[in-house]
C-alpha cells in the first residue's frame, strides 16, 4: 500500500509541475504577443524617422527639392564636356535631391534634356551643356 501511495504522490507532483509549466507558458505567450506588437510599432516609427533623415542634408537641414532639369544643369556645368545619359542617371540616383519612382529613369532624363533648350544632343544618348 505504501508503494501505491508513493506512486500516487509522485504522479500528483508531476501533474502539479505540468500545470505550473502550462501557466508559465501561457504567460510567456501573452508577453510574446505584446512584445511583437511593440516591435511592429517601433518599426513604423523607425521607418518614419528614416524618411525624415533621408530628406535632410548636412547639419540636419532639410534639403530643398529642385526640378530635375536644374540638378542636371548643375552636374553638366561641372562636367564641361558632353555626358552620356547613363552617366547622368548614375550620378542622379546617388544625389539626395532627386527622387524618382519611374521604371525607366533613363527615359525621364533624356526627355527632360530633349525638352530643354539648355542642352544639345551630340550623339545617341550624349548631351552637352550650351552654357
Amino acid at each position: 500500500m505504501s508503494l501505491t501511495l508513493s506512486k500516487i504522490k509522485k504522479d500528483f507532483q508531476q501533474l502539479v509541475e505540468v500545470d505550473k509549466l502550462q501557466k508559465t507558458i501561457s504567460i510567456l505567450e501573452k508577453d510574446n504577443l505584446h512584445l511583437q506588437e511593440e516591435v511592429r510599432a517601433l518599426r513604423k516609427e523607425v521607418m518614419g524617422l528614416a524618411k525624415k533623415v533621408d530628406s535632410m542634408g548636412p547639419g540636419g537641414k532639410k534639403l530643398k527639392s529642385k526640378p530635375l532639369i536644374d540638378v542636371i544643369e548643375e552636374i553638366m556645368q561641372d562636367s564641361k564636356e558632353p555626358m552620356k545619359v547613363v552617366e547622368l542617371r548614375n550620378i542622379l540616383l546617388k544625389d539626395r535631391r532627386v527622387r524618382s519612382k519611374a521604371d525607366n529613369f533613363y527615359a525621364v532624363i533624356a526627355t527632360a534634356m530633349n525638352n530643354s533648350d539648355k542642352f544639345d544632343k551630340v550623339g545617341p544618348g550624349v548631351y552637352e551643356y550650351k552654357g
